[in-house]
């Protein structure tokens, strides 16, 4: 039978761009230019005589047959990468690697205090963190798994949601002043509101609250967590906090939680990986470590 493998260079140029939906993000990929993907895309569809994307300003969208075509090579390019892998891997090397990625929040507060059972364990698996305030470490290449705060997975990965948590107000002790104390919802008023992203969680907690007109666009915005809960520590302003990941610096009075009320956060964590990966053992014992601890803290 004959096979079309002078088009691989295509092929591969479509599967990235059509993973990442993006021909920048392929380009970047792949160590090429912009053009040279978009080149190398346009000479496929002339050979299939049908178009595989939707070109949109500053977007792209798969038409039917190249989400056919993407389905196929991406199981195809995991598996060659897979056995790629296992070729290189000495059949006498004791240890085993796992390249993880996590956000500095879910590490320092959630993983790190729980990896000396998983390192006790499992002894022959190297754990390897890279921290990023990122989500996209997966698809770079930089890592084989990652731990995501998102509200729904990527498509074409493997994909187990951890815990969601809620929000609830918190500041340093120090911060509440005589004069203005914050003995309600409405003292908010008087206080710098400090942000995660965008000004939505403290709106929605506010609605919650029953005090709508509070202005709730005073304060900073910061975009990792980590940093948020630290600049509430250093009596900068309220934040709302992930209950998740706060319980120790509650009990340990590094924070204030002035108000009961809580919000559910929109978005949870969710353990991410590659097909391939998800089926190794090196990962699934990390999967299983996880789901472990998920439920001995009842997250939920």
């Amino acid at each position: 039978m004959r096979r079309h493998l002078h088009h691989l260079n295509a092929l591969r140029c479509f599967e990235a761009a059509a993973r990442l939906l993006s021909f920048t993000q392929a380009a970047a990929e792949l160590h090429v230019t912009q053009a040279a993907v978009s080149h190398q895309v346009r000479a496929l569809e002339q050979v299939l005589g049908q178009p595989l994307f939707e070109r949109r300003p500053r977007q792209v969208r798969l038409t039917a047959a190249g989400e056919r075509l993407v389905g196929v090579l991406s199981s195809s390019f995991d598996r060659i990468d897979e056995l790629l892998g296992q070729l290189k891997q000495s059949e006498r090397q004791a240890q085993q690697s796992l390249q993880l990625a996590v956000t500095p929040s879910f590490s320092s507060r959630w993983l790190m205090p729980r990896l000396p059972r998983f390192w006790d364990a499992h002894p022959e698996i190297e754990l390897h963190l890279h921290h990023s305030t990122q989500g996209d470490a997966l698809s770079r290449g930089t890592a084989e798994a990652a731990v995501v705060w998102t509200q729904e997975p990527p498509a074409r990965v493997w994909a187990q949601r951890l815990f969601g948590t809620a929000l609830t107000p918190v500041c340093s002790p120090a911060l509440p002043r005589a004069e203005q104390p914050l003995d309600s919802p409405a003292a908010l008023r008087h206080y710098p509101l400090l942000h995660e992203d965008s000004f939505a969680d403290w709106a929605r907690w506010l609605r919650a609250a029953g005090e709508p007109e509070v202005a709730v666009r005073q304060g900073q915005l910061i975009d990792d967590s980590n940093a948020l809960l630290m600049a509430a520590m250093a009596g900068r302003g309220l934040a709302l906090g992930r209950l998740a990941l706060i319980e120790e610096d509650l009990r340990a009075g590094r924070l204030l939680r002035p108000f009961a009320l809580s919000i559910e956060a929109e978005g949870a964590y969710w353990l991410l990986a590659a097909p391939a990966l998800a089926a190794q053992p090196r990962f699934q014992a990390l999967a299983a470590f996880m789901r472990a601890e998920c439920a001995a803290s009842n997250a939920h």
